[in-house]
C-alpha cells in the first residue's frame, strides 16, 4: 500500500511540475576584468577600448559599488575643510568639480552634491543663529 501511495505521489508530482516550471534569466556575476580565460579579449568585453577613464577605474569601481568617484570628490571637499577650517575652500573646490563631475562620473554625483550643500546650508544656519543671537541675551 505504501508503495502504491508512493507511486501515485511521485506521478503527480512529476505531472504538475512542468506547469509551474519557468526559466529565470541570471545576470553574470563576475566583472569582465576577472574573466582570466578571456585574453586578449578583456580589452573588448570590458570596453577599454571605447572609454579608457572607465577601464582605469572599473576596479576601483567594483570594490566600492560603483560609488568611488563619489568617494574622491567627497575626500576632495572635506579635507581643505578639516585641514584649514575655511568653508570658503571647500565651496571653491565643489564649483570647480561640478562641470567635471557631470561629464566625467556617474548621475550620482548630482545627488551626492545637493545633499553636501543641503548639509553645508543647515550647519551655516545653525552656526548663524547660534552666534548671532547669543551676543543679545
Amino acid at each position: 500500500m505504501i508503495n502504491l501511495l508512493l507511486l501515485v505521489f511521485a506521478l503527480g508530482f512529476v505531472s504538475v511540475t512542468p506547469a509551474f516550471a519557468q526559466t529565470i534569466q541570471v545576470n553574470e556575476t563576475q566583472p569582465c576584468f576577472l574573466n582570466y580565460t578571456a585574453g586578449i579579449h578583456i580589452w573588448d568585453n570590458c570596453g577599454m577600448d571605447e572609454d579608457y577613464l572607465r577601464g582605469a577605474l572599473i576596479g576601483f569601481e567594483w570594490v566600492t559599488g560603483g560609488f568611488f568617484s563619489l568617494i574622491l570628490v567627497g575626500l576632495f571637499v572635506v579635507i581643505p575643510y578639516i585641514k584649514y577650517h575655511k568653508a570658503i575652500y571647500p565651496i571653491i573646490v565643489g564649483v570647480i568639480s561640478i562641470p567635471l563631475a557631470i561629464l566625467l562620473v556617474p548621475n550620482q554625483w548630482l545627488l551626492f552634491a545637493v545633499i553636501g550643500m543641503a548639509i553645508g546650508l543647515f550647519t551655516g544656519f545653525v552656526k548663524a543663529l547660534k552666534n548671532h543671537t547669543s551676543d543679545f541675551s
